[in-house]
């Protein structure tokens, strides 16, 4: 086993296991509550799932999951695979929020041993320490270095450039924004609907709660401001106003509304 630099990607499940802890004593609609956790738990493992190795991304990525936890490390030499690695953690996002849950993590270079069987280092250490400290709210964050090489990257290959999904956040932290590109990355307008109403429904179950405060101001503004970009399209605004617990429930039920004929002629 080497310990060796490498990308490490350290992303957790936030109230995922309150969830799951919930759904154990729930009495009200247990069965569905499971299959949305086999579901998820599914989606997670597919995604990393590399079944076929001659068609895999990065040869050296090595993933550990487990319960609320996801690790993946990737070895510096190949570091020309970066940007499709990062827009994998972007495509992560999407998918946990339509599948109902959030995500917040870190990714950073750091020593690390990382096989099927052992993980440990000082760079998991650095990358678990930055997703406890400085993530905070539901975004990945994403190293400085790491941005740079993207850009140098990016001046190879400019289609590859990920200048409209790596943001500043406003206490000037470099994270990866599931918002900003929602709309274009969606194979569909119906699932970018789709995509809003759980994520409205998520939002419906954080609102209130004082110990989700800041996660939650953090996150409807990133909502709102995506329904407003986006109103046009979406025929609907909430306007300059405070959003509420009965205007999000208003707007999970408009999106409940619309079969999926009604937007299959959307880009």
């Amino acid at each position: 086993m080497d310990y060796e630099d490498r990308l490490i990607i350290y992303i957790d499940v936030l109230g995922f296991s309150d969830f799951v802890n919930y759904t154990t004593i729930s009495k009200v609609n247990q069965k569905l509550k499971i299959e949305q956790i086999n579901k998820f738990l599914t989606m997670i493992s597919e995604f990393f799932d590399d079944k076929n190795s001659s068609l895999r991304l990065s040869k050296t990525k090595e993933v550990t999951s487990f319960s609320d936890l996801i690790i993946v490390s990737i070895k510096l030499d190949e570091i020309d695979n970066l940007d499709l690695e990062i827009m994998d953690v972007f495509y992560l996002l999407l998918n946990a929020t339509f599948k109902g849950f959030l995500l917040r993590g870190s990714i950073v270079y750091g020593k690390i041993i990382h096989t099927k069987n052992v993980v440990f280092g000082s760079g998991l250490i650095e990358a678990y320490s930055r997703e406890k400290k400085l993530a905070k709210y539901p975004r990945i964050i994403i190293d400085k270095a790491i941005v740079k090489d993207l850009k140098e990257l990016s001046l190879n290959n400019p289609v590859s450039s990920l200048d409209d999904i790596i943001k500043y956040d406003v206490d000037g932290l470099l994270y990866i924004d599931m918002f900003k590109e929602m709309r274009n990355h969606s194979d569909n307008f119906w699932q970018y609907t789709q995509i809003l109403k759980s994520l409205t429904g998520i939002l419906l179950n954080m609102i209130g709660n004082p110990i989700l405060y800041e996660k939650y101001n953090w996150l409807i503004e990133k909502f709102v401001a995506e329904i407003e970009e986006n109103s046009e399209a979406l025929n609907y605004s909430f306007g300059d106003k405070v959003i509420t617990q009965f205007d999000l429930e208003v707007f999970h039920l408009y999106l409940s509304d619309f079969s999926k004929d009604d937007f299959k002629k959307m880009k």
